[in-house]
């Protein structure tokens, strides 16, 4: 018990020391204060990159439904919906999600030129078209 007071108390002044050092004032003019990093956050959504483009899955919709990207460039899908949706091509195409669930995102990048048709297999209704030229 004695051995763990006197660690805390060491670390305690440890730490005032370091406090009253870093809160000195300073005479110069050209004090700055020093620079900060902004920290990225694990939950927020990435901004599309220029070659990506976004389509949002929203009120059982695909929005934009349809969509043109040149070959290379690569299509996010975004769930905005409180409920699970997939992406899944019915023709041109071999791309499945699986399921996205909400506040997830699905992506693929299209290296040949063709017209992709898509469905959501949870929402047959909810449907969408990429073309790559």
């Amino acid at each position: 018990m004695m051995g763990a007071m006197r660690v805390t108390v060491l670390c305690l002044a440890c730490a005032g020391a370091l406090w009253a050092g870093g809160c000195g004032s300073s005479n110069s003019s050209d004090s700055k204060p020093p620079p900060t990093t902004p920290v990225a956050s694990s939950t927020a959504a990435k901004p599309p990159a220029a070659n990506v483009v976004q389509v949002d899955m929203k009120n059982i919709k695909f929005v934009p439904a349809d969509v043109v990207v040149k070959v290379g460039q690569t299509v996010r899908w975004t769930n905005s919906d409180p409920v699970a949706h997939t992406v899944t091509a019915t023709k041109g195409s071999d791309i499945d999600s699986g399921t996205v669930d909400p506040n997830q995102t699905y992506e693929t990048k299209f290296t040949k030129p063709g017209k992709v048709e898509y469905v959501c297999s949870i929402h047959p209704n909810q449907t969408g078209t990429v073309t790559v030229r």
